[in-house]
């Protein structure tokens, strides 16, 4: 009996290749992203323990105000960077879901392709010993015929 080969089995193999590359890909700009997002909450923790501070200040010690006021400034200017950074590392995410995405519906493209012909190769085999079945049993037929003659 002969054995399905998928003609296109090297590109297959190439897709899912790209594929894991994008999985990894994704998963470290997710990893970088969550990373951003942890620091903006520790940022946004010490920018708030500094308002505290600045505000503590004011009511207590006046002549520290000033020295609140500049860290506090340089919290929030800390905050915005990384708040820009994550919201940058969020267009790099998507865009890497957005490459995977592709990816993964090109190997789907060859493993349907794949599985339709190694369907259709199935059916033909069938057929064919389907067809060796028949003319067998019309040769044996012919043959008992031809001894009772």
């Amino acid at each position: 009996m002969a054995r399905f080969q998928f003609r296109l089995e090297a590109s297959l193999r190439l897709a899912e290749q790209a594929l894991e590359k994008a999985q990894r890909e994704f998963a470290q700009e997710v990893q970088r992203w969550q990373a951003c997002v942890h620091a903006c909450m520790v940022q946004q923790e010490r920018f708030d323990e500094a308002q505290e501070g600045q505000r503590d200040a004011g009511r207590h010690r006046p002549e520290e105000l000033g020295v609140w006021q500049v860290f506090t400034l340089e919290q929030r200017k800390r905050l915005t960077q990384y708040e820009e950074q994550r919201i940058e590392q969020e267009s790099v995410v998507d865009n890497a879901r957005g490459i995977l995405l592709e990816v993964h519906r090109e190997v789907e493209k060859f493993q349907r392709l794949k599985d339709k012909q190694a369907k259709a190769f199935q059916w033909a085999e069938l057929q064919r010993e389907q067809k060796i079945l028949d003319e067998t049993g019309q040769v044996l037929h012919w043959r008992q015929q031809t001894m009772v003659e």
